[in-house]
């Protein structure tokens, strides 16, 4: 009896740690679809910008979205001498755009709108919801695993999704030599080195703590060479 009596009790904890930690996982992931892209742009100590601080960058992106037929994102800055970008949000109708000062600074009308036509095709594809949950549920708890972390952003994230940006935001331009010859400038600077947490590596057009990342520029630029 004895015996019966510690089954049944061990099966009914054993069931209501399953429902606890199913719950606590339902309320983790409703938090990060709500908050991550805060979480990233906290993270990554982006600021707003308004149309009278740029309003380059604020025309190329309305002008990019109404032919996108995209609801226009918040446009944030980072100030940071690298030139570098990344969309964050988690739908369309909630996304941001980020670059640095350094995109701003160094690239040309037709190179920036090549990166803003490539960050917005990450927010219309949905990569945002993505990337910005594997930040809040991946690269944050797993940030002291070091490489572990990284491994699993890659296997999650997948390093293709860039190159289909690529793609998608030339179709947008119809001009792809302007994202090649930015793309050409992000990598003679790369080894400028861009500060950027490893928890939002993964987002950037061009990975600031990915050690193959030159060469997997050379692969996008020679691609967009190509078309």
């Amino acid at each position: 009896m004895v015996l019966v009596v510690g089954a049944l009790l061990g099966a009914l904890a054993g069931r209501v740690l399953f429902v606890l930690a199913a719950v606590v996982a339902l309320v983790l992931a409703v938090v990060a679809y709500l908050y991550a892209d805060r979480v990233v742009l906290g993270l990554s100590h982006a600021r707003p910008v308004s149309l009278d601080d740029e309003p380059r960058y604020h025309n190329l992106v309305e002008g990019l979205c109404v032919s996108a037929g995209l609801p226009k994102p918040d446009l944030y800055v980072i100030d940071d001498d690298t030139p570098n970008s990344f969309a964050t949000g988690r739908n369309p109708n909630h996304a941001a755009i980020v670059v640095t000062t350094g995109l701003l600074d160094k690239l040309s009308r037709m190179e920036l709108e090549g990166i803003l036509a490539h960050e917005l095709a990450h927010i219309r594809s949905h990569d945002i919801l993505v990337t910005g949950l594997g930040t809040a549920l991946v690269a944050l708890p797993l940030l002291p695993a070091g490489s572990l972390s990284a491994r699993l952003l890659d296997a999650l994230v997948g390093r293709g999704r860039e190159r289909d940006a690529d793609i998608s935001g030339v179709r947008l331009t119809r001009y792809p030599p302007g994202l090649a010859a930015a793309l050409e400038k992000l990598r003679r600077d790369q080894a400028s080195g861009l500060s950027a947490s490893r928890a939002t590596a993964h987002l950037w057009i061009s990975s600031p703590h990915d050690r193959a990342g030159r060469g997997r520029l050379d692969e996008r630029i020679a691609a967009l060479r190509d078309m």
